[in-house]
């Protein structure tokens, strides 16, 4: 960069700052499970301190350091948590340096004083504690990342024929989770409210549907709030439940056209997703 800076969190405070609304979601959360939210956040564009530093032309990634370390493997040495993120990534408007969180101050559990948010990719990128951006050119090294053995986790690991593919996990895919009966709930006969959530990355959620034989077949759901690009829409379907065992189910695709898929990818060979 041309001009390195040197921010106070009163310096970050007092500069002009956005509101984002968006899912943070943990990219080992599993079907169905409960590692996600939605909230509100505050705070800088990365965008706007990229600007003020002035990069140059050939800066392509951009490395975040958290103020926590340890060591991630018994061989690696003892560094901070760090993450590497494609510079266009950093420029685009959901992206933050968030120091608010739904209008209240950052909790301390939450990254304060100031965390990254990359809204529509998973969580890990998001660095919680942050003390440190590194803007780097392609043929810089980043050290922290490299060396605290961050490269070799958060993979998707695809096996084509004989051979492993490994890139890197980044935007969030398109879910849903029923919220509402409860896994094992029993009910008497009669007519109930089936609700939940549904998000995907960059593209706003298009429709849900509820299956509850399983699988067998389905219906819509109800949209409770216009879908968005970041954040999630909450879904509800009236269901008339007679006697008997159920297995209920929701699906969701986004506007791009990408469907919630029904079973694991067999060439996956990674826990995430």
């Amino acid at each position: 960069v041309e001009r390195k800076l040197d921010l106070t969190f009163s310096d970050l405070v007092e500069m002009p700052s956005t509101k984002v609304r968006a899912v943070l979601e943990c990219a080992g959360n599993a079907a169905g499970g409960s590692a996600v939210s939605c909230a509100e956040w505050e705070g800088v564009p990365i965008s706007a301190l990229l600007n003020l530093a002035k990069p140059s032309a050939d800066a392509s990634l951009v490395m975040l350091e958290g103020a926590d370390s340890g060591r991630l493997f018994p061989d690696a040495p003892i560094r901070s948590y760090s993450q590497v993120v494609p510079f266009e990534k950093c420029r685009e408007p959901g992206s933050l340096i968030a120091f608010k969180l739904n209008d209240l101050t950052l909790p301390k559990r939450n990254g304060f004083p100031a965390r990254a948010l990359f809204s529509s990719w998973y969580g890990m990128d998001s660095v919680k504690w942050l003390k440190r951006i590194v803007v780097l050119r392609n043929i810089d090294e980043a050290t922290t990342f490299r060396e605290s053995g961050m490269d070799r986790i958060y993979n998707r690991v695809t096996k084509i024929g004989e051979s492993l593919r490994v890139t890197r996990l980044s935007e969030v895919q398109v879910k849903s989770a029923v919220a509402w009966p409860n896994d094992g709930m029993r009910l008497p006969p009669g007519r109930y409210t089936v609700w939940g959530f549904a998000w995907s990355g960059a593209h706003p959620v298009r429709r849900v549907a509820v299956s509850p034989d399983g699988g067998k077949t389905w219906s819509q759901t109800q949209l409770e709030n216009s879908p968005e690009r970041y954040g999630w829409v909450r879904w509800r379907y009236n269901w008339s439940a007679r006697p008997g065992d159920y297995v209920l189910m929701s699906r969701a695709s986004d506007q791009s056209g990408s469907q919630q898929p029904l079973t694991r990818d067999p060439a996956r060979h990674d826990g995430y997703e």
